[in-house]
């Protein structure tokens, strides 16, 4: 008689990694491949930062997509891109399950990357990599963190979905807020990173006021002296950057790449 030994096929995945590597463009699919007007939804076009927008985007030819992930009350990462809603409710002052009594499309962080899983096979050793996701960890707003005092909570429910869904390789963890990406660091070092630009960031307070129309305070933040973090209005907590120069040096010391903004 004859023995056989069977074994289980193992699963082979695209990576951040192999996007970097490639000498191909690519498209993003900012927030998915979905939509919103002042009156609510696009005809036919998904609500933008769910499930079905991801799914959209990679549906059409998108090999990457972005979303943004705040925080929840009950410590959750949760897919959306601002701490708060239209009528300014704090996210991190709602549950989950009260969110999507009130976001019926939108989902966690560890719900949408398992869905998104399956996409970032690679089924052909030739075909560009695709089904990778970058997330976008927002710096809470001074609105819904007035002490300053959430981001440790939100970077660690990031990472631990990150994990949870076993796609380190495939993520890749962006954020204006350098504080943010050393947290990331010393949680999951193997996950990659990216700090975020915007030209606001080279503007004086007063052309801030000017540009924005909100006030500006100036805050102590971090452990740089060298970076002036400003509080604008109620609604943004950024970094300002001196030079381009402070930016990319800033970038190399938290052991990151660089990039403009995506928001």
């Amino acid at each position: 008689s004859k023995s056989s030994k069977s074994s289980k096929a193992t699963v082979d995945y695209w990576k951040m990694a192999d996007l970097r590597e490639s000498a191909n463009p690519y498209a993003i699919g900012h927030r998915g491949f979905g939509a919103t007007d002042d009156s609510g939804v696009l005809d036919g076009i998904p609500t933008e930062n769910t499930i079905d927008s991801v799914l959209a985007a990679f549906d059409v030819g998108a090999r990457v997509v972005e979303i943004d992930v705040v925080l929840t009350a009950d410590g959750n990462a949760f897919v959306d891109h601002d701490d708060f809603l239209a009528d300014f409710s704090c996210i991190n002052q709602m549950t989950t399950d009260d969110l999507k009594q009130v976001l019926p499309e939108s989902t966690t962080l560890f719900e949408l990357l398992k869905i998104v899983q399956p996409y970032a096979r690679r089924r052909n050793i030739d075909a560009d990599p695709s089904g990778l996701v970058i997330i976008d960890v927002k710096t809470p707003s001074p609105l819904c963190d007035p002490n300053d005092d959430t981001e440790e909570e939100l970077m660690k429910a990031v990472v631990y979905d990150i994990q949870k869904a076993r796609m380190t390789e495939q993520v890749e963890i962006q954020s204006y807020s350098p504080v943010l990406l050393v947290l990331a660091h010393s949680l999951a070092p193997e996950i990659p990173r990216a700090l975020l630009l915007n030209a606001i960031q080279f503007l004086t307070p007063e052309q801030t006021e000017d540009a924005t129309g909100l006030s500006v305070t100036l805050i102590e933040k971090g452990d740089n002296p060298d970076i002036q973090w400003a509080e604008i209005g109620q609604l943004f907590r950024l970094p300002g950057y001196a030079s381009f120069e402070q930016f990319v040096f800033t970038a190399a010391t938290t052991v990151v790449a660089t990039t403009g903004s995506i928001d």
